[in-house]
């Protein structure tokens, strides 16, 4: 025998409980009418005093005047800045057209000094300078005795480190043999 006895009070409970529990608790509640009236007055309020404020034209109008003024003082330099580009191109272009005449003499020189000018001394006849330091001379820059003449004692000595001659320049006097010859002696 069930202990529990069946009543249509009880079945109707359980039926209201059921019907309770099945809806969702928050659209039940009345207070979502309350918070969407709030809230559609807030935005309602905010629109009207938005409408209604007051705005000074003449500031809006004068904030963007001088936006404008910026803008073209910007581009103002900008132009003159070009403009002197210009100028220093033409001024450039003028020099030019002065050197040019004269650079076509220099180069309608005789191509015989120039030859003799990059051919230079034979370094050679120095004691102790063959083909291979004569080359690594004239890569260097320096062709003739006058050239190696002037040479000052750093200058020979950094020449000397740098090939790893271990004293060599000192040691035969290049520096006095290049005088001697450059002087024809």
């Amino acid at each position: 025998m069930p202990s529990i006895v069946e009543t249509p009070e009880l079945d109707a409970q359980r039926e209201a409980a059921r019907r309770a529990m099945a809806l969702p608790v928050g659209l039940s509640s009345p207070l979502w009418l309350a918070f969407g009236a709030a809230a559609s007055a807030g935005v309602a309020w905010w629109w009207m005093t938005r409408w209604t404020r007051a705005t000074n034209l003449e500031a809006v109008a004068g904030a963007a005047r001088a936006q404008v003024e910026a803008v073209e003082a910007v581009v103002e330099r900008q132009s003159e800045a070009a403009v002197e580009a210009v100028e220093a191109a033409e001024r450039m272009l003028e020099a030019t057209t002065m050197i040019a005449p004269h650079a076509v003499e220099i180069l309608a020189e005789p191509a015989e000094e120039t030859e003799e000018a990059l051919a230079g001394d034979d370094l050679t006849q120095l004691a102790g300078v063959g083909p291979k330091l004569a080359s690594e001379l004239a890569a260097r820059g320096i062709r003739t005795f006058a050239q190696l003449a002037d040479w000052t004692e750093d200058q020979a000595q950094a020449f000397d480190d740098e090939l790893s001659l271990k004293g060599r320049v000192a040691r035969d006097a290049w520096i006095a043999q290049a005088r001697r010859l450059a002087a024809g002696e």
